[in-house]
């Protein structure tokens, strides 16, 4: 069984988020929105952003790597119910996140529920975790993780794929620790890893652990964990399968990458007295430190508050292991993660990026050497408000980034060169949009809305060659996706959302 990877999630950038709205522009994001819609009561419990992370059974390679292979079909889109988001599935199973969030003392939490490729639900879980910046929701060969509120923190529950049945529970005082738990979205299906961010707990020895892991099958907490005494941010190094944090202590800055599956931890400590590192050090609680994975053996540090980036810094873990020399100068990797709306993806050394300090700024490819590789005309009136996952997709043996500019419904533009790789709906003129890319069975599914109402079309395209396999007229929605499902939101009651899923080995 494989098991798919919600492509929306944990390499998502809080601040640079992007909706369908005032765009001729469409990134390739997972989950998108239209201007004052908040999709699914913003959650993530959901997910919102990829939810969950798993590779195949025998912890080998993702086989939708190879777009020319894909090895399950896409079924039919049925109706599922109004509002629903798409949060885990597995080929021939989808669980969406549905219902109307419930508000109580220990946060907001949104119902799951299971369905087959024809629409059937087959079970519902109540009351999992309503995030709509980290993953509550996790796909693993053993079954569908959930967190569900316990006091400050968080329970894991276990569930059956086909029954909906727990296979195993940890309460909060299972888990440790004294702030809520969220999952990281790396692929080692048979290891779950969730972090834990923010100020140490007081009262316990060590403080808490940053990372910990279980073993999927049996819910065992294994003893290769992340320890941290500070405040500590963490990342998914997507690229590495690593999580990188960056904790910060009254005597020092320590960055680290963890191996989940090994337990193996490169920690390097820097001083304050180092002056790169006095200017990322955060001085009050509006200030937090955070860690991005730039390429595999990069990260940038960056220091954010109310009025966003004040500080940045390059960390080499290459280079040697001296507090001097440890972090450089960021500009050239700056403009990928700053404060504008900016895609960053190792897997093309570079990033999608538009000014938003300039009008009608054109969509820039970006080297993470600071060049711009090429540019389209864009336009102006980005929305700041829904979290967006944005990769490049596989066309044939190459990368793209998928715009939507110009005369043409869909465009995918060589990540490296902006060759023009194929077009959906040539001289049909761009329009307000969102994807979903359902990489199992080498589909890219995009809903584009008219600039002048809110009628729309909802596609199926065949990632490689960019045929359309079908088309359908819809009003106005977004879509959420994961390696082998995607669902099309509605954006009322009245309105049922969309589902597809693959279905295959």
């Amino acid at each position: 069984m494989s098991i798919s990877r919600i492509r929306n999630q944990h390499r998502l950038i809080r601040s640079t988020v992007v909706t369908a709205a005032g765009l001729g522009l469409a990134l390739l994001a997972t989950a998108c929105g239209t201007e004052g819609q908040d999709p699914g009561g913003g959650d993530a419990a959901a997910g919102g952003s990829d939810s969950d992370g798993s590779a195949d059974s025998d912890g080998g390679a993702d086989p939708s790597q190879d777009p020319t292979q894909p090895s399950v079909e896409l079924g039919d889109w049925v109706e599922v119910p109004a509002g629903a988001i798409v949060v885990a599935s597995t080929p021939g199973t989808a669980v969406l996140a549905v219902g109307e969030p419930e508000n109580s003392d220990d946060g907001t939490t949104r119902d799951v529920a299971a369905y087959d490729a024809a629409g059937e639900e087959l079970w519902t879980y109540p009351g999992v975790i309503e995030d709509y910046y980290e993953p509550t929701t996790l796909a693993t060969e053993a079954g569908v993780a959930v967190l569900t509120p316990d006091g400050d923190s968080s329970a894991l529950t276990m569930l059956d794929w086909a029954s909906g049945e727990e296979l195993w529970s940890l309460s909060a005082e299972d888990l440790g620790g004294c702030d809520p738990w969220r999952f990281s979205a790396l692929p080692a299906a048979e290891v779950v890893s969730m972090t834990s961010d923010g100020p140490p707990c007081a009262g316990t020895e060590p403080d808490r652990a940053g990372v910990i892991t279980l073993d999927a099958a049996s819910g065992e907490v294994r003893e290769e964990h992340l320890p941290s005494a500070g405040t500590v941010q963490t990342t998914d190094a997507l690229a590495t399968d690593e999580v990188w944090s960056a904790e910060v202590t009254d005597e020092a800055l320590t960055v680290q990458r963890f191996d989940p599956a090994s337990g193996e931890v490169d920690a390097r400590e820097i001083g304050w007295q180092v002056p790169a590192a006095e200017e990322l050090r955060p001085e009050n609680e509006n200030e937090e430190l955070r860690v991005s994975q730039v390429t595999a053996d990069l990260a940038i540090l960056q220091l954010w508050g109310t009025e966003g980036v004040s500080a940045s810094a390059l960390l080499d873990w290459t280079s040697e292991d001296d507090p001097e020399t440890l972090l450089q100068p960021a500009d050239d990797v700056a403009p990928c993660f700053g404060d504008g709306l900016a895609a960053p993806d190792a897997a093309v050394d570079g990033c999608l990026r538009v000014d938003l300090s300039t009008e009608d700024a054109p969509v820039q490819s970006l080297g993470f050497d600071g060049e711009e590789r090429w540019s389209v005309p864009g336009q102006s009136g980005l929305d700041m408000e829904v979290p967006a996952q944005v990769d490049p997709i596989p066309a044939g043996e190459r990368n793209a980034w998928v715009v939507s500019t110009g005369d043409d419904l869909l465009t995918a533009l060589d990540a490296q060169t902006g060759e023009e790789l194929w077009v959906a709906g040539d001289g049909e003129g761009a329009g307000f949009l969102t994807l979903g890319h359902v990489s199992e069975a080498g589909v890219l599914t995009a809903v584009v809305t008219s600039p002048d109402g809110p009628q729309g079309q909802l596609l199926r395209i065949d990632t490689s060659t960019g045929e359309e396999i079908d088309r359908q007229d819809v009003t106005a929605g977004w879509l959420s996706s994961t390696d082998s499902a995607a669902v099309l939101s509605s954006q009322n009651e009245e309105q049922p959302s969309l589902l597809t899923v693959a279905q295959g080995s």
